[in-house]
């Protein structure tokens, strides 16, 4: 009888580890084995998007995906041919950055039963299909209530004479600015906007555009620029003039931004943690692959057709190696 029981037991002991083993197999397999990702780009250039870029080849690499980069130099046609070219290699998703966000409903439907996702420039609505063709990256509002939140609490001036340097044309851009510009006028306190423009993200841009400003001789308490190549451009622009620099707000928290917030030249910056975006990027990618739903990725909306990440202030007062 003694016997018997211990063979019993010996059976359920094999069966659990059985399981349990199974279980774990299961685990891993959000699996990217075997799995081709092409990664399309509008540009190599900038230094956000180089970062971000290698956190997904990380990411991927983690899960066993190989990745394929494509760079269309800010070329939207380039782009679409690249686009044609993954379709027809026969990748299992496809990651997009748009050079023009109003080519996203044309995009998918080139990538036909594909999965596309967007990511870190949000296309429209309308573009997308849930669980299908989706948009990974962060929520724009809140770099802009990130920054109108450090000036309001950085000064106590009721009248703010403001400039704001914009984004290439897009929601990135239009979300960041109008939350900015709602979260001041909701304080209470007298808004000028003395200066509002797009220098589509570049520091050439940006610095010309404040010498021409400057010569205006308008007063200037803050700057928000769209991200920090802008605020950067902005900076010299000022020091150029010899002029006393007003409250500097960027995006990126990028290293020569994080410099400047050292020197106590930029005051802050919205950190969009560009890791864990590239692991979403992934993440995503491969639930889609395999045919599943996305709404139980963190940060992912109800409908299927989002997985939003983070920004982080990044202030003087906080650890830069964030």
């Amino acid at each position: 009888m003694f016997k018997k029981f211990i063979k019993m037991m010996l059976v359920l002991t094999c069966f659990m580890l059985a399981a349990t083993g199974c279980g774990m197999t299961t685990n891993e397999s959000q699996s990217g084995n075997g799995k081709r990702i092409a990664v399309l780009t509008q540009t190599n250039k900038d230094v956000f998007v180089r970062n971000l870029i290698s956190y997904i080849k990380n990411a991927a690499s983690e899960k066993g995906a190989t990745v394929d980069v494509y760079s269309s130099e800010q070329n939207s046609e380039k782009q679409i041919k690249q686009l044609k070219k993954a379709v027809k290699k026969r990748y299992d998703a496809i990651l997009i950055r748009p050079v023009d966000p109003d080519n996203a409903q044309e995009m998918t439907a080139i990538a036909g039963k594909i999965p596309v996702v967007f990511y870190n420039f949000q296309p429209s609505e309308s573009a997308l299909k849930a669980n299908q063709d989706v948009y990974v990256g962060p929520e724009e509002e809140m770099a802009g209530r990130l920054q109108a939140n450090y000036v309001l609490k950085h000064t106590s001036k009721q009248e703010l004479n403001v400039a704001i340097l914009k984004g290439q044309r897009g929601l990135a851009s239009e979300k960041r600015t109008n939350t900015f510009e709602e979260t001041l006028e909701k304080s209470g306190r007298s808004i000028n906007y003395v200066f509002i423009d797009s220098a589509d993200w570049q520091e050439e841009s940006a610095e010309h555009q404040m010498e021409l400003f400057l010569k205006t001789s308008q007063p200037c308490d803050v700057i928000a620029a769209n991200n920090d190549n802008m605020a950067l451009g902005a900076i010299k622009a000022f020091k150029k003039a010899h002029k006393k620099l007003p409250i500097v707000c960027g995006v990126d928290a990028s290293a020569e931004g994080k410099a400047k917030i050292s020197t106590g030249e930029m005051g802050m910056s919205a950190s969009q943690l560009s890791k864990i975006q590239g692991e979403k990027c992934i993440e995503t990618a491969l639930k889609l692959i395999e045919g599943k739903k996305i709404t139980d990725i963190k940060g992912s909306t109800a409908d299927g057709l989002y997985v939003y990440t983070d920004f982080k202030a990044i202030t003087n007062s906080q650890d830069l190696d964030n």
